[in-house]
């Protein structure tokens, strides 16, 4: 049976917050609502801050009390958060240098690195930093310091719930089905994760229009499988298990 709900106001504690997401998995299948701030691929995850309370935002701060909350259905990457690569104007640089051109003419570098790829990028763990280097040419190199990645990480992402789902097309719905609280982010582990290839380094920029002319950069995220999550915290405990 499909539910509509009224969004409860936002849990006052981590005690009550996974209360209510236990309730919420109870539920089974959900209508997702036909409105503008329910529609795209990002859906799910909205309606699950929705029916918590959560006000929407952009901010590098935790979603729920001092839980950031994602939503995961199917195999995609999770993303952990955004950070573009230092020094300033390398993302530039890294579309005219590495870029192509795609079917409108703009130079575009969508390019997704998980330990080494096809196009001679690899990632190194330096003792200070992760660079991510060109085996096929010798060019400026994007970096992070491990601090930078620190204060990334460490603001969204110290405490995280993750909670499964499934998606339903027609009618548009979904099903919250287990939920998972992690602690204790593992910096020194993440920048390993990094060089392993574990956690991926997804690049999305490109040109407005054609070569030379302005920058659209949609942001570098730090992306991650559901299942290799668990390396990346101390801890971890399962707050339900639901219809499955």
């Amino acid at each position: 049976m499909t539910r509509k709900l009224t969004p409860p106001k936002l849990p006052k504690s981590s005690k009550a917050a996974f209360k209510e997401i236990n309730r919420i998995i109870k539920l089974g299948w959900i209508d997702i609502p036909d409105e503008k701030s329910f529609r795209g691929s990002g859906a799910p995850g909205r309606l699950l801050e929705h029916l918590l309370g959560v006000a929407e935002n952009n901010h590098d701060s935790p979603d729920l009390m001092d839980w950031e909350l994602k939503y995961h259905g199917g195999g995609t990457l999770i993303t952990l958060f955004h950070k573009d690569p230092e020094p300033r104007g390398v993302m530039r640089y890294l579309v005219h240098e590495h870029g192509w051109e795609d079917d409108k003419g703009r130079i575009s570098f969508r390019h997704t690195l998980g330990g080494e790829s096809q196009r001679g990028f690899y990632v190194v763990n330096e003792a200070d930093r992760i660079i991510v280097r060109n085996k096929i040419k010798d060019t400026v190199v994007p970096y992070w310091s491990h601090n930078t990645l620190l204060n990334a990480a460490g603001a969204k992402l110290r405490r995280l719930i993750l909670v499964d789902g499934s998606l339903q097309r027609s009618p548009k719905r979904v099903r919250y089905e287990k939920a998972t609280a992690y602690w204790d982010f593992n910096l020194k582990g993440f920048c390993e994760a990094l060089a392993k290839g574990v956690v991926h380094i997804d690049f999305d920029a490109r040109t407005k229009e054609g070569p030379g002319s302005a920058l659209r950069n949609h942001g570098t995220k730090f992306r991650v499988r559901a299942d290799e999550l668990p390396l990346l915290y101390e801890h971890s405990k399962k707050i339900t298990i639901g219809l499955g």
